[in-house]
């Protein structure tokens, strides 16, 4: 059995006052656990200066775009590590679309209740969304005519029309239902 690797973010924090000076002091911390970081830890002594930045970052899959605060990266970070790389592509599309919608606290929970999956497009998931929601009987009568020529872009816009929301990623869309 495969099972999916974890995500494990990571953080280039560096000193702003070194920076403005024209020194990059700094140094990759796991991105969970930036917001503990200090100056003190990048200097390796006590210092004066007091502001960090994130500016590189990897492994966050499209959930973090350029440079952010430490606490931020910690943030998104801590949701990640809760994810596994089969959702963290979806997770990042998430954030960008309903993050600043939603407690941080409870990203993940609210990205999995909002998530219905990966569909090659809006018609296909309608065609599934009507498979799955549909007695026995209405699925019987999809198979014969006329319900069989159903025209399921059609379908998918009225469904989509009516609050889901589709993200446009290669190969696909990831489908959620917003809160």
């Amino acid at each position: 059995m495969i099972t999916a690797r974890k995500i494990d973010p990571q953080v280039w924090i560096g000193c702003l006052a070194c920076y403005n000076a024209g020194r990059l002091v700094g140094d990759w911390y796991s991105a969970d656990m930036a917001d503990l970081v200090t100056p003190a830890d990048l200097h390796k002594r006590e210092t004066s200066h007091e502001e960090l930045w994130v500016m590189d970052h990897e492994g966050f899959a499209g959930a973090l775009d350029g440079e952010c605060s430490p606490s931020e990266a910690a943030e998104i970070a801590e949701a990640l590590t809760e994810l596994n790389e089969d959702e963290a592509g979806a997770f990042a599309c998430w954030v960008e679309v309903f993050g600043e919608q939603s407690d941080r606290a409870h990203w993940v929970d609210n990205f999995r209740d909002a998530y219905r999956g990966f569909y090659e497009d809006e018609a296909a998931y309608a065609m599934e969304w009507a498979e799955m929601t549909s007695s026995d009987e209405d699925r019987d009568r999809m198979t014969r005519w006329p319900f069989n020529e159903i025209d399921w872009t059609r379908a998918a816009q009225e469904l989509f029309s009516g609050g889901m929301h589709a993200e446009e990623v290669p190969g696909g869309i990831h489908v959620f239902w917003p809160y």
